[in-house]
């Protein structure tokens, strides 16, 4: 069974990381983190790191969508894709990467 928020404030901040590390899936959002500098940050290079945690089966389980969410995490650890994802046409064509993904598993 999954690790339980024990208080309110423990339930909050599982949701709100839930919700955040989910929004890693979209590759127009990662754009925007890069455009606006947050992935030059490094404490917010750390936090990505702390979401690591998400990999754990007992978390992973809660992910609408994760191995797009994991392999996100996966590609912000690398100082290539944080200058490459600047560029609209990357978060563009990782996008129809994920659709045709998507489709193809709906396919089989």
């Amino acid at each position: 069974m999954a690790a339980a928020p024990k208080t309110p404030d423990d339930k909050a901040r599982f949701e709100i990381e839930l919700e955040f590390v989910q929004c890693l899936a979209n590759p127009f959002y990662l754009n925007y983190l890069a455009q606006g500098k947050y992935l030059q940050d490094e404490a917010f290079l750390q936090y990505l790191e702390y979401l690591d945690y998400w990999r754990q089966p007992e978390y992973v389980k809660f992910l609408s969508y994760p191995s797009f969410t994991l392999n996100a995490l996966d590609l912000l650890r690398q100082p290539k894709f944080r200058q490459d994802i600047m560029v609209a046409d990357t978060a563009n064509r990782i996008m129809d990467d994920m659709l045709m993904s998507i489709q193809s598993q709906k396919e089989s």
